[in-house]
């Protein structure tokens, strides 16, 4: 009997721990629209710098991907991410920035 509670018991923990766990989406007034990106280029470049060291802790850079795609279907990533990355206001504007300077056009 305690066999088949303990394999039940880690049969339930297994399946919790592998669910897809929901995090709370970023609004889209977080991530700036295509008319409301910074242009300037010290805010583009700490983008970049942003972009280069906070991204690739867990993957790497995405500058393809961001070069072959548009700004406003990267922005729904860019939401997810900048979670992930723990990004403050000014460092998701910077990254914004540069994503867009980057993205196709």
């Amino acid at each position: 009997m305690k066999n088949i509670l303990f394999l039940l018991s880690a049969f339930l923990l297994f399946v919790v721990a592998c669910t897809f766990k929901a995090s709370p989406a970023v609004t889209d007034s977080l991530i700036p629209k295509e008319s409301g990106v910074s242009t300037d280029a010290s805010f583009i470049k700490a983008g970049e710098i942003l972009f280069t060291t906070k991204c690739t802790q867990c993957h790497k850079a995405k500058n393809k991907k961001v070069s072959n795609t548009t700004y406003e279907k990267l922005r729904p990533i860019l939401g997810a991410m900048v979670q992930k990355a723990k990004l403050n206001s000014d460092e998701i504007a910077q990254v914004s920035a540069y994503v867009y300077a980057n993205s196709k056009k």
